[in-house]
Order: structure tokens, then sequence, then C-alpha cells
């Protein structure tokens, strides 16, 4: 099964192909202009491996949380690709990802920054259940986050100073992007669970 993946709901932008499991190719970038980069980006990384559009079993796409902007061009660029095949689409939570890539050490907090004060985040008990269900997150005042996280051996996210917020709390501290890796991963074990993709955008809030 190939699969491309697109990442761009926060400022690293991402995008690979995998063939299964494997990871044919991928590019990882600090985005000045998704609009602008990601496109010749995918292009460009077709020809790298050697695969045709039509090749494509699913276009996996993060629905958020994250960027309005990112999370539209994510999904314009899937459905444009899936060339009237929607079926094709597949969507993810990035903090559904996270999670699941981190799975199998105790329970997991993931976080995204939202604006302003504010921050999305999950709180999974066994994050391995992510490949049958999708989870759930909320938005909270950054105040509140070792609060709505106080029960998770690890937490995770891209911003150095909300982790720093945990840092006498004894837990295990991840610094780590949505990454179309991690998107592609659990998309593939909830496309062989029969798990129906998360197509919804899910915007700032």
């Amino acid at each position: 099964m190939y699969l491309l993946s697109i990442e761009c709901t926060t400022r690293q932008t991402g995008i690979a192909i995998l063939k299964d499991k494997q990871i044919l190719g991928k590019k990882i970038w600090m985005s000045k202009d998704a609009g602008r980069e990601i496109l010749p980006a995918i292009d460009k990384l077709i020809k790298k491996v050697h695969v045709l559009p039509g090749d494509f079993d699913y276009f996996i796409i993060s629905s958020g949380p994250g960027s309005w902007t990112g999370i539209r061009l994510g999904l314009a660029l899937a459905y444009g690709l899936a060339t009237a095949n929607e079926r094709k689409v597949f969507g993810i939570s990035s903090i559904d990802a996270i999670a699941y890539s981190i799975a199998g050490k105790g329970p997991v907090g993931v976080f995204l920054p939202s604006i302003g004060k504010s921050v999305h985040c999950g709180f999974f008990e066994e994050p391995e259940q992510l490949s049958k269900q999708h989870g759930f997150f909320s938005t909270c005042c950054v105040d509140n986050i070792t609060l709505m996280l106080k029960n998770a051996k690890i937490v995770a996210g891209p911003d150095e100073k909300i982790l720093s917020l945990f840092k006498d709390s004894g837990k295990i501290l991840v610094n780590i992007f949505p990454n179309p890796v991690l998107n592609a991963i659990l998309a593939l074990e909830r496309i062989k669970n029969s798990v129906s993709p998360l197509n919804q955008p899910y915007y700032e809030k």
C-alpha cells in the first residue's frame, strides 16, 4: 500500500512517501510559506522515489488541531491529488499520531500550542488503543496544562517553554513536532482496523 502523507498544521512542514511502513522518502523543514513551498516539494519527492500520483492508495493528512491556513492547505492538496476519489483521503489528528508513536511506555499526554495562551492537549491512558479508535483532545489555557496532564508519565509536544512547566514533575519530557511519518503509520493501522478517517478539520480555537 502506497501512502503520501502531508503535515502542515504547524510551522514545521513535512511530507513523506511510504510503502506500508517502509519510508521511501521524506522531507521535513521549517516553512516560511507552506502554500508556495509544499507542492514543488511533493513533486520533487514523487520523482525522487519513482512513483506516480496514481500509484497512491491513500493520501494522509492532519486534520488538526493546528493552523487554520495549514489545515485548509493540507486538505485541499490531499483532495486535489486524490483526483475525485475522496475515499483515498484519510485524516488523522496529529495529537493522536504523536501519542501512538510513544505507545507502550505508560500514560501519555500530548500538547500543541494554539493561539494566545491557549493549548490543545490530550491524555491517553493506553495510547496503543489509538490504532482502533479516535482519541479525545480539548483546548485549555496554558496555565491549566499541568493539571490536564497530571496523570501522564510522558508529556510530549513541540514547545520548550510549555515543556518546562513540567520540569520538576518527574515526567519524561519529549520535544516533538507533528510528523508526516507518524501520521502515516497511525493511518495505516486504522485503515487495517477499518477505523473511519477524521476528515473534519479542527481549527485553532
